[in-house]
C-alpha cells in the first residue's frame, strides 16, 4: 500500500513538472519578446553618457525637473509647507526630502487619483498649486509670443529627459508602468505622464495615433524601431537625450543607450515629438 502512494506521488509531480515545462517557453517568450532580442545593445554607463550635460541644462530653469527622494533644497521645504498645510505633513519643514515626506507625498497622490511613486512631477506640482490657488480667482488669459512659445516648449522637453533620467535602474517587468518595474512601452508611458501628457500603450499604437513625425530627433522626442521582435508595426522606442543616445527599457531594465550602432540603426524607423 505505502509503494503505491509513493508511485502516485511520483506520478502527480512528474506530470506538474511537464506541464511546467510545456509552458516556461511560452511565458519566457512573451516577456522575452515584449523588449525585444537587442533591446539592451548599445547601453552604456550613466556616466558616459551626455546626461550631466542635460541635467546641468535643466538646472538653469528654476521650474523645471522633479522632487524626490534624496533632495535637499528650498523646493522640498515648500512641498513641505504645501503638505503640513493640507494634513499629509506632521513634521520639521527642515528642506530633506527623506522617507517621511516621501509617504506625506504617496498619500496625497493616492487621495488625488494621482499616480502613486512618491515623486513630485508636474501632475502632481499643478494639484497642489490648483487647491492652493483656489476656484475663485479670475482667470486671465494672455497671448504668448513665439519665443515664449519656444522656451516653454524647451521646458517641457527637459521635464521629460529629467523623468527619464529619474527613473534609470529600474528593473524591466513585462506590463509594468511604475517605479518597480516596467516593460519598453511602460517606460515611455511613465515618463509622458509625469510631464502630463497622455499617449497610447504600445510602441505601434503610439507610432500611429500620438504626436507628430518629425526629420530628426531633438531631446525629449521619441526614437521608434521595428523588427525588434515578431510584431507588425514600431516594436520599441526611447527618449532621445542628445549625441545619439537614448533612455529606453530594454531586457536589462532602464538604461542609456547608443542608438547610432549597427543594430538601432537597422531596426529605426523615425521620431516623433510628443509635445506638439
Amino acid at each position: 500500500m505505502a509503494q503505491s502512494n509513493l508511485s502516485a506521488k511520483k506520478y502527480v509531480l512528474s506530470t506538474a513538472f511537464v506541464t511546467s515545462l510545456a509552458l516556461t517557453p511560452i511565458f519566457a517568450g512573451s516577456v522575452f519578446a515584449n523588449a525585444g532580442a537587442g533591446a539592451s545593445e548599445g547601453d552604456i554607463p550613466a556616466s558616459e553618457s551626455n546626461l550631466p550635460n542635460v541635467t546641468e541644462q535643466e538646472e538653469t530653469s528654476s521650474s523645471v525637473g522633479l522632487i524626490q527622494l534624496g533632495d535637499v533644497n528650498s523646493s522640498v521645504e515648500d512641498l513641505q509647507e504645501e503638505l503640513q498645510d493640507q494634513g499629509y505633513y506632521t513634521y520639521n519643514i527642515d528642506g530633506i526630502f527623506g522617507p517621511i515626506t516621501e509617504e506625506a507625498v504617496r498619500e496625497y497622490q493616492s487621495d488625488q487619483g494621482l499616480q502613486v511613486d512618491g515623486i513630485v512631477g508636474p501632475n502632481t506640482k499643478e494639484a497642489l498649486a490648483v487647491e492652493n490657488e483656489g476656484s475663485d480667482e479670475e482667470l486671465n488669459i494672455v497671448e504668448k509670443d513665439e519665443d515664449e512659445n519656444a522656451s516653454e516648449s524647451g521646458d517641457i522637453n527637459s521635464d521629460i529627459v529629467a523623468a527619464a533620467e529619474s527613473v534609470v535602474g529600474t528593473p524591466y517587468v513585462w506590463g509594468g508602468t511604475t517605479t518597480d518595474g516596467m516593460d519598453s512601452s511602460g517606460f515611455i508611458n511613465y515618463v509622458f505622464d509625469q510631464v502630463g501628457i497622455d499617449i497610447s500603450r504600445t510602441h505601434s499604437e503610439m507610432w500611429v495615433n500620438d504626436g507628430v513625425h518629425v526629420d530628426s530627433p531633438e531631446v525629449g522626442d521619441v526614437v521608434f524601431f521595428e523588427g525588434t521582435y515578431d510584431t507588425e508595426g514600431a516594436s520599441h522606442s526611447g527618449i532621445y537625450i542628445g549625441n545619439g543616445q537614448m533612455i529606453h527599457a530594454g531586457n536589462d531594465g532602464v538604461s542609456v543607450a547608443d542608438f547610432t550602432i549597427d543594430y538601432w540603426q537597422d531596426h529605426y524607423i523615425g521620431a516623433k515629438s510628443f509635445t506638439e
